[in-house]
């Protein structure tokens, strides 16, 4: 009553960008010292900044009126009182208020009780993080996945036991995490009472020894054999990639219970890489859009989310119930593949994961093919360099691709790089002592100037100050000019003797 009572005191209205107008008034409850700054358009009223008793609120409300209803929506957004951000963000909320559908992204685990899910996800932390961290056995960093993973398992954990009570939940769920990876979750989630198992193609050694409490099943799923998951009636895809759109049909067909949560990382289809269909959207937006879309075609009612978890990929899919009635459940069963051939075409085979997946980064050339390509292009760059000159020079600064074509003159590697992920480039980029590739343009590097940063972390197997004087300068032994910079500074070892003990 006050919001709307203020529009008719509101002054100083100055028309804005959209249709919106900019308000500033003084005063506007008669028993207290406020002030406001807002956007006004025919429906909508958006208080931007408010201060009480010189106090700045980190919030702004907005108001919605229609025919029937007015509805208060409140946002915590940090915006500071500001005149150059205030005009800065004013444009984009009168395209806000203006446009219908166009809405702020939802709050963080708006699906779930906020403050239960802090305290079990500290609680969670506290009891597994330190010990999982401290017997991780694998090569990748672990505060990357038991974070991650942590947070993950505390959402599912308030969102089932706000769902189905918190006994009740632990007795009713049985979950199959479909492209489990190292089977951290799973692990979680057992430890937590809840009955599961996790599914990939390929065994992690971290199974049989940290994690080895819980279940595993080494084996492709092919999403048409469902049968073998009829037992879960909640199925959990956690990045889990070509599977991912896969997963409502998978929940339609075991039964007309059964239920879903998609964490979408890679853009798949059902049967190919997805392929942005709006340029207006990112690839990631665009994707997110197609799986809401497939959810909705196989007859579910879902709510999308974004989570609080140290990932650039947060955005995930619940699913509630069904839209349909069960009574109509075997009917909508029949038609379920006719919706993946919607998509797909006459294909309806999901694409199946190798075992093992090839490395392509060059790390498994020949080496000396390898090394005749570094050899060749450090000739070519060099090959104008006078060594009498006292000016040291990294030498000529050539195209990428004007080199790969000087490298084809004379050394034969289409057959041995054809399968490898950046070719030339990727061996050129392997060499970060000599090579230096920049927009397109490889040249010498120059230690003196841009010599590459290191970064350590916990779970990195080196630390790089550790790997000094361990490999020969290859400018001491090859630049016309030598290295140019002393024995003492340079990080390579200058001759046999300068070796450290290390190597």
């Amino acid at each position: 009553e006050k919001l709307a009572a203020s529009e008719n005191i509101l002054k100083n209205c100055v028309e804005i960008k959209g249709g919106g107008h900019l308000i500033s008034a003084q005063s506007w409850m008669s028993n207290s010292e406020h002030s406001i700054i807002g956007v006004y358009t025919a429906n909508s009223f958006v208080v931007l900044n408010v201060k009480c008793s010189g106090t700045e609120l980190s919030s702004f409300l907005r108001v919605t009126k229609d025919d029937s209803s007015i509805q208060i929506e409140l946002y915590h957004i940090p915006w500071k009182e500001n005149p150059c951000v205030l005009e800065n963000k004013l444009s984009k909320l009168s395209t806000w208020l203006t446009t219908p559908g166009f809405l702020p992204k939802p709050h963080s685990n708006s699906l779930v009780n906020q403050k239960k899910y802090y305290w079990t996800y500290c609680r969670l932390k506290d009891q597994y993080a330190e010990k999982i961290t401290s017997s991780w056995d694998m090569q990748t960093d672990p505060e990357k996945f038991v974070h991650e993973d942590i947070g993950i398992a505390s959402y599912l954990i308030c969102l089932w036991e706000d769902r189905y009570g918190a006994e009740e939940a632990r007795q009713y769920v049985n979950f199959v995490d479909i492209g489990c990876g190292n089977g951290l979750l799973v692990y979680l989630l057992n430890q937590e009472k809840f009955e599961g198992v996790g599914i990939d193609v390929k065994a992690r050694k971290i199974w049989s020894t940290a994690l080895s409490s819980s279940k595993y099943i080494e084996s492709f799923f092919d999403p048409k054999n469902w049968e073998m998951l009829s037992e879960y009636n909640w199925l959990i895809g956690n990045h889990s990639d070509e599977l991912t759109p896969w997963i409502p049909y998978v929940s339609t067909m075991i039964s007309y219970n059964c239920q879903f949560f998609l964490l979408p990382c890679c853009l798949w289809n059902f049967t190919e890489k997805y392929r942005r269909t709006d340029p207006k959207l990112s690839s990631y937006q665009c994707y997110l859009n197609h799986i809401r879309t497939v959810i909705t075609e196989f007859g579910f009612e879902s709510g999308m989310d974004t989570m609080k978890i140290p990932s650039t990929k947060r955005t995930c899919f619940v699913s509630y119930r069904r839209s349909y009635s069960e009574s109509d459940y075997q009917v909508r069963v029949q038609s379920t593949l006719d919706t993946v051939r919607a998509h797909s075409g006459s294909n309806i085979n999901c694409v199946a994961r190798a075992k093992e997946i090839k490395v392509r980064n060059g790390t498994k050339i020949d080496k000396s093919l390898c090394q005749r390509i570094v050899n060749y292009s450090a000739e070519i760059l060099t090959r104008k360099i006078d060594k009498n000159d006292p000016v040291w020079s990294t030498g000529d600064e050539i195209p990428l691709r004007e080199l790969v074509g000087l490298i084809k003159d004379r050394i034969s590697f289409e057959d041995e790089l054809k399968e490898q992920a950046g070719g030339v480039q990727t061996i050129l980029r392997n060499s970060p002592q000599i090579f230096v590739i920049r927009n397109g343009i490889v040249r010498l590097r120059d230690w003196s100037k841009d010599a590459p940063r290191t970064r350590n972390s916990p779970g990195r197997k080196y630390d790089s100050a550790a790997l000094v004087k361990t490999k020969l300068c290859w400018f001491n032994e090859y630049h016309p000019q030598g290295c140019n910079l002393s024995v003492t500074s340079c990080r390579y070892a200058h001759g046999s003797d300068d070796l450290s003990a290390a190597s």
